[in-house]
C-alpha cells in the first residue's frame, strides 16, 4: 500500500510537472497567490491551490484578435474619411461652388470697390509723337526708302508712326502726307513714284486713313503755285499723285470742291482738275461725274474762255 501510494504520489507529481510545462509551453499566463502554500493530504497526495490564468493561445489570441479589429475598423473608417475629405477638398469647389463672383459681386457690388483690370489695362502705353514731329520723321523715313530700297521697313515705320486706330491717328497721318507731298514736289518724277508705292500700299493694308490723305493734300494745293516757282514740275507732279490716289480708289476726285478757297479762286484749280483727269486715262476725261466736277471749279474767267470743261481739257491738251 505505500508502494502504491508512492508510485500514485510519483504519477501526480509527474502529471503535475507535465501539466505545467505544457502550460508554460501554451503559453497560459498563471498567476499564482504566494499567501497560500501547497497542502498534503492524508493519503499523502499534494493539493495545488486553485491559480488564476489566463489562456494566451485563447484569451490573449482573441484579445489581440478583438483589438486588431477595432483598430482596422477605426484605422478603415479614419482613411476612408480622410480620403473622402481629402477628395471633396481638392475637386469639391469646382463642382459645387460655380462661376467664380467678381470682387464687386461679393461684396454686394458695393460702388467703392474697384473692378478687376483687365489684362488690357496692363499694356504700355505708346507714346506717339506730336503731328509736327511725325511730319518730319515721315522724310527722313522716306530719304532712307530712296536711297536703300526697302519697301517693306518703310511701310512699317509709317505705320509705327501713324498708329492707325488709335486716339490722334488722323492728324498724325494728315501731317506724315502734308510734309511727304511737299518735299517730292521738288524732287524728280522717280521719287514721286516711290512716294506713291509707300503710301498706296499703306492706303490699301488701311495702315492710314483716307481723312489723312484729304486733309494732307491741303497745304499742297494752296501753296502749289509758290512751290512751282523753284520746281517746276511741282503741279504735274502733284496732278499725278491725286490721279494715282484717285484711281486706286484711296480718295474721291471731287474732293477738290472742299479744297482750301485759295486754291479754289486763284490757283486755276479746273486746269489743275483737268491734268489730273488726263492722267488718270481717256476714260475720265469723258466721265460725266468727272467732267461736272471740273465745270464746278471753273472760274468765271475760265468760263470766259471756255464754254465747257471738255472744251478747257482740249485746250490743254492742244
Amino acid at each position: 500500500r505505500a508502494a502504491r501510494r508512492s508510485s500514485s504520489s510519483n504519477a501526480l507529481h509527474g502529471a503535475n510537472k507535465s501539466s505545467l510545462r505544457r502550460g508554460a509551453s501554451s503559453g497560459d499566463v498563471r498567476h499564482i497567490d504566494k499567501t497560500q502554500k501547497p497542502q498534503k493530504d492524508e493519503d499523502g497526495f499534494v493539493s495545488v491551490p486553485a491559480t488564476k490564468s489566463v489562456g494566451r493561445s485563447a484569451s490573449m489570441t482573441a484579445f489581440a484578435r478583438s483589438q486588431s479589429d477595432v483598430g482596422y475598423q477605426k484605422s478603415s473608417t479614419r482613411s476612408s474619411t480622410i480620403a473622402r475629405k481629402n477628395s471633396q477638398g481638392k475637386f469639391a469647389p469646382l463642382k459645387e461652388l460655380g462661376p467664380r463672383k467678381s470682387i464687386a459681386e461679393k461684396a454686394g457690388n458695393d460702388d467703392n470697390t474697384e473692378a478687376i483690370p483687365k489684362s488690357d489695362d496692363f499694356k504700355p502705353k505708346v507714346e506717339y509723337p506730336s503731328p509736327h514731329d511725325c511730319g518730319e520723321k515721315a522724310k527722313n523715313i522716306l530719304k532712307e526708302y530712296f536711297v536703300g530700297g526697302d519697301t517693306d521697313d518703310a511701310v512699317l515705320s509709317m505705320h509705327e508712326l501713324i498708329g492707325i486706330g488709335t486716339e490722334g491717328h488722323d492728324e498724325r497721318g494728315s501731317k506724315v502726307v502734308e510734309n511727304s507731298i511737299l518735299m517730292v514736289l521738288e524732287m524728280k518724277k522717280e521719287e514721286v513714284d516711290k512716294f506713291l508705292t509707300v503710301f498706296v500700299r499703306l492706303a490699301k493694308e488701311k495702315k492710314i486713313s483716307q481723312n489723312s490723305f484729304v486733309s494732307g493734300l491741303n497745304d499742297p494745293l494752296e501753296f502749289l503755285n509758290d512751290v512751282a516757282i523753284d520746281a517746276p514740275l511741282a503741279i504735274p507732279h502733284l496732278a499725278g499723285i491725286v490721279a494715282e490716289l484717285v484711281k486706286s480708289e484711296i480718295i474721291q476726285f471731287n474732293f477738290l470742291l472742299d479744297a482750301p478757297e485759295y486754291f479754289r479762286t486763284d490757283q486755276n484749280a479746273a486746269g489743275f482738275g483737268a491734268q489730273v483727269l488726263k492722267f488718270i486715262g481717256e476714260s475720265a476725261t469723258t466721265s460725266e461725274d468727272y467732267l461736272d466736277v471740273v465745270e464746278k471749279l471753273m472760274t468765271d474767267e475760265d468760263k470766259a474762255k471756255h464754254n465747257s470743261a471738255s472744251e478747257l481739257i482740249a485746250a490743254g491738251s492742244s
